[in-house]
């Protein structure tokens, strides 16, 4: 059931992503977020595509750099303590960011296809809260991705 949700944008929507992301990079985060509702107005199929797109431009710079045989991944840490946290604190949707990023950018495409599944498939106005949530942290990691591998600072 996976395999049947296309994520291979179309021109268009890449040059969407792009000019968001180039937004963000920019200090001007407020001016990327509208031109995601396209992909979520499409429903589903664009709305997964989105979160791999932002998935995959937060991992492509870490994965380059890891030892032959490594993952991907991301550290929790608590806010307040400085110390490692546990995601299963972390709000749904900052956890759902997360989750599939570091699914996406380990090439577990079923797994990042299950997270999102989980996340919308009770249809309600929590999840798609969660969703958006989310979308805005695949965001946010992505922009501090691309200005890290560019050493930019918006």
């Amino acid at each position: 059931m996976a395999h049947d949700i296309p994520t291979t944008p179309q021109d268009d929507e890449a040059e969407t992503v792009m000019a968001a992301l180039a937004h963000g990079m920019t200090g001007h985060p407020e001016k990327a977020i509208p031109l995601f509702e396209s992909f979520l107005l499409a429903g589903p199929a664009k709305a997964v595509g989105l979160c791999a797109l932002l998935a995959e431009m937060s991992a492509w710079h870490a994965r380059k750099t890891l030892p032959k045989g490594g993952t991907f991944g991301l550290l929790v840490f608590n806010a307040d303590t400085g110390e490692r946290g546990d995601i299963n604190e972390a709000p749904p949707g900052v956890r759902f960011a997360m989750q599939f990023s570091t699914a996406w950018g380990n090439g577990d495409k079923d797994t990042a296809y299950a997270l999102f599944r989980a996340l919308i498939d009770p249809g309600d106005e929590e999840g798609a809260h969660a969703l958006a949530d989310g979308i805005q942290c695949l965001f946010d990691m992505a922009v501090l991705s691309l200005n890290e591998a560019t050493g930019r600072t918006a």
